[in-house]
């Protein structure tokens, strides 16, 4: 198991109205190897990155952590992002090791992050000058983190689970719809309104 610092917190004033419960429609990790592998640093060429709306205050609601798998991200309005992870524990008796790489395409679009729920042990710190890592162990609890962009930039989301790249656990409403699962590891999710 790959052992990082605690969390480094960056703490910015930010009046955030969106509230995530794990919305996961039933979703369940069925193989769930505790082995943790890096992933690749640094973000693949742009051609193979897929390009999704994200609705712009669209919220995500569900039922309580512990019972399904899933990365729920959401926007709103100036630049201000959610990224919440959740694990299957009460139905697979396991944790999941998540790690998650958002970025930027110009690193004067990164502004800033703070953790959202993240426990001693867990990690989240600068990957590069436009990238922010997290990395946490999530059992019962609705972990993760806020990044802070430039109004109306693209997020790079990249997500892996127990060491593997695991798009189809990425949760975001886009064009009015819930996504369940993304083409590509990572996506490139593009806000519909600054």
């Amino acid at each position: 198991m790959l052992h990082l610092p605690k969390i480094v917190k960056r703490v910015r004033p930010v009046a955030l109205s969106a509230l995530l419960a794990a919305s996961l429609f039933g979703c369940r990790y069925e193989e769930h190897p505790h082995e943790h592998s890096d992933p690749p640093i640094g973000n693949p060429p742009k051609t193979d990155v897929a390009l999704s709306t994200i609705d712009t205050g669209a919220t995500l609601s569900a039922i309580e952590p512990g019972r399904g798998v899933g990365v729920f991200v959401e926007y709103e309005t100036g630049g201000n992002w959610k990224i919440t992870t959740a694990c299957d524990t009460e139905i697979s008796d396991l944790a999941c090791e998540f790690d998650i790489i958002v970025g930027t395409e110009n690193s004067e679009d990164l502004l800033d992050f703070e953790a959202d729920g993240l426990e001693g042990g867990d990690y989240l710190d600068w990957e590069a000058s436009n990238a922010v890592r997290m990395v946490n162990d999530n059992a019962f609890g609705l972990d993760g983190m806020r990044v802070y962009t430039a109004a109306g930039v693209t997020l790079r989301v990249d997500v892996y689970l127990d060491g593997r790249p695991e798009p189809r656990y990425i949760y975001w409403v886009g064009n009015g719809g819930l996504h369940r699962g993304a083409p590509t590891n990572p996506i490139d999710l593009s806000p519909s309104a600054p």
